[in-house]
């Protein structure tokens, strides 16, 4: 009873270990990558970022660069000829914008298997909001 005990719980250990060991293993590559770390937003600008936060439902037919040049085109149409990949996996792709030789945008796409490729995360540098003025003493 006991050797069988300890058989089951020695199983048990050796298959946590693998399960651990798989899940690291797939997200190594992507801990190396920080989009926002890729920024170098200009002075009066901060970073700003906004994930998705529901699984798509839709299937996308259209690939990562497809998808980054519609972002683009509907922000600032010169922010195209700046567009280059910052990191690239068979899951993943980071899309980076440049303007006037530094970058202000990332996008992170990734597969969803048969629904394609789906914008997961923008990081950008933002302008700050106009402080409004103080009300008015009365």
């Amino acid at each position: 009873m006991r050797r069988t005990f300890l058989r089951l719980l020695g199983l048990a250990i050796a298959a946590t270990a693998l399960i651990t060991y798989i899940n690291w293993a797939g997200r190594r590559d992507e801990a190396r990558f920080n989009p926002a770390g890729s920024l170098q937003c200009a002075g009066g600008t901060q970073i700003a970022g906004a994930q998705a936060t529901t699984a798509p439902t839709t299937r996308e037919t259209r690939t990562p660069d497809q998808l980054a040049e519609a972002w683009a085109n509907a922000r600032n149409p010169e922010l195209v000829a700046g567009k280059h990949r910052l990191f690239d996996s068979d899951d993943r792709v980071d899309i980076g914008f440049d303007r006037r030789a530094h970058t202000v945008a990332v996008l992170t796409f990734r597969t969803r298997g048969a629904l394609g490729w789906h914008l997961e995360a923008v990081v950008a540098c933002q302008g700050q909001p106009a402080r409004s003025p103080a009300p008015a003493a009365t």
